[in-house]
């Protein structure tokens, strides 16, 4: 493996998001290079002081009053067809109260917010290229199992797909191909919780929070958390029950419902110990109830999540930073064209950056504005 003293692998080794195979690659490529060691060390401290800063009860807060604000505006100006531009980290510092060493760490340095300008109304051209393999309507997309009303929910994602992307956008300087975006791994490389609806079983939780559709106004999004056991590793698996009366249709996002000669998501999947699982479903439903998530843990029935949407209630800022990471992956897929275009994706971009931000949330937004320009 050829590194240089920028590759974002270096910063990825450290956040243990590269494979076994890459894990090793970077050590036996640093331990013979001075220079890379100097820089991992160096971002290693960076990495060590910033959580730090992070984790302190010190700093600024945004206030309640100044949240909703932000949000109202956000959405006037969603609706408006309008991108109001951010200011640099410097200039809105006062804005969002983003401590200053909160800014990304990339390649061994810290990097500021750029500015998200407004594009073209109409930029929609396609910006994933297709891989021809064969399913090349389904490039980078596994099947999961489907009977009726019965959708079983994979359970092993990885989180490989953000340095894919990463690296195409700031290192290649062009758009990823659609067989290196996966929606699921972009959700998985993130530490994300949903806010609603729980139960607790054996050490695993399982909590579903529902919240509307941005690019699909009758349709909802369910956003679905899995937290493995803290002690030891589980057998789970989870199917999403529906009835003719409760959704008129629905996909998971980041795979195809059906099988064909794609791999099948297995009935049953090994959860390592503290693990995470995030999954998001869209949903048309025909009422506020949306179905029931059914469980087992090691074989043993779970309390079921019942699926019921309350439109009154606002999304947490984890599930509102999950629908950035869904339509994002979307747009650079190059599906649902034409709702999902470069003023959607800002628009979230927007929403999740009105909030207090940790440094990989700052990094993603950034990186959205990033392949949005490449795009023009």
């Amino acid at each position: 493996m050829k590194l240089h003293q920028e590759d974002p692998r270096l910063t990825a080794y450290l956040l243990g998001e590269l494979s076994p195979k890459e894990a090793e690659a970077v050590e036996s490529a640093t331990a013979t290079d001075e220079a890379l060691r100097a820089v991992l060390g160096g971002t290693s401290r960076m990495c060590t002081d910033l959580k730090a800063l992070l984790d302190s009860d010190d700093g600024d807060h945004l206030l309640p009053k100044h949240r909703e604000n932000i949000r109202k505006a956000s959405k006037v100006a969603a609706r408006q067809g309008k991108i109001e531009l951010l200011k640099s980290h410097r200039q809105a510092r006062k804005v969002w109260q983003i401590p200053l060493a909160a800014a990304a760490v990339i390649g061994g340095g810290v990097f500021l917010l750029t500015l998200i300008s407004s594009p073209k109304r109409g930029g929609t051209k396609p910006v994933a290229t297709k891989t021809n393999t064969p399913n090349s309507d389904n490039t980078g997309i596994e099947a999961v199992p489907s009977d009726g009303n019965v959708m079983r929910l994979p359970l092993d994602a990885g989180k490989r797909s953000l340095s894919l992307i990463t690296n195409a956008v700031r290192i290649d300087d062009r758009m990823p191909t659609q067989q290196d975006v996966r929606i699921e791994e972009l959700l998985n490389a993130f530490p994300l919780k949903a806010k609603g609806t729980a139960a607790l079983w054996k050490g695993c939780s399982l909590a579903a929070e529902i919240l509307p559709c941005p690019w699909r106004p009758s349709g909802n999004l369910i956003f679905v958390s899995l937290q493995g056991a803290k002690d030891e590793d589980r057998k789970l698996s989870i199917e999403l029950q529906t009835d003719g009366n409760s959704i008129s249709n629905h996909r998971l996002l980041g795979y195809s419902i059906g099988a064909g000669n794609m791999n099948v998501a297995p009935a049953v999947t090994t959860i390592p110990a503290g693990e995470s699982v995030v999954l998001v479903i869209e949903a048309v439903a025909n009422g506020k109830g949306l179905g029931t998530l059914t469980w087992t843990i090691d074989g043993a029935g779970a309390p079921p999540v019942e699926l019921v949407f309350y439109p009154e209630k606002e999304p947490s800022d984890d599930a509102s930073f999950a629908t950035l990471i869904c339509g994002f992956g979307l747009w650079l897929r190059g599906e649902g064209k034409p709702t999902i275009d470069d003023l959607l994706v800002l628009a979230l971009a927007r929403e999740a950056a009105a909030e207090n931000l940790v440094a990989d949330r700052y990094d993603f937004i950034t990186l959205v504005d990033q392949a949005v320009k490449l795009s023009e």
